[in-house]
């Protein structure tokens, strides 16, 4: 299990994401300025941390992966910023959809043992703008001379 395939099968399943998919422009791998107006709502990943634990096993080191799943929303309408309708998705609506298209890969397709969404942040600083930062801790076991 390396970080690199854990990091392709989140962004694939938010890709492909059959209710995300009806409302997300694009999903990007790392921060960036300037993303262009015509591609909200959008998602973005950024890698935080990926502590080593403990040698659990001959060889095997247990590693806790976290990454921010960042998501934006352009909306002008003030009273569909929070809770959305039929035709705006609201941010809380986004993060619900973003937890419930990862949470239907509960092992990630066997890429690690387990994870969690520790923490969520919501950022309402810019108007018409509104973002969601959702935490996602990824626990895995790699063998600690191969990194595999």
């Amino acid at each position: 299990m390396k970080l690199e395939d854990i990091w392709n099968k989140i962004k694939t399943i938010l890709e492909e994401d059959a209710v995300l998919k009806t409302y997300i422009k694009i999903v990007y791998s790392g921060t960036r300025d300037d993303i262009p107006v015509n591609n909200f709502p959008c998602i973005i990943l950024e890698p935080t941390s990926a502590p080593e634990e403990a040698v659990t096993m001959p060889h095997k080191t247990e590693i806790n992966f976290t990454l921010t799943i960042f998501g934006y929303i352009k909306i002008f309408d003030v009273e569909k910023q929070i809770v959305g309708d039929a035709t705006n998705k609201g941010i809380l609506d986004l993060n619900f959809d973003i937890k419930k298209a990862l949470g239907a890969y509960i092992d990630l397709d066997g890429e690690c043992l387990y994870f969690s969404f520790p923490d969520t942040r919501f950022d309402f600083s810019s108007y018409p703008f509104r973002g969601v930062e959702i935490d996602m801790k990824i626990t895995l076991r790699q063998d600690f001379v191969t990194r595999e």
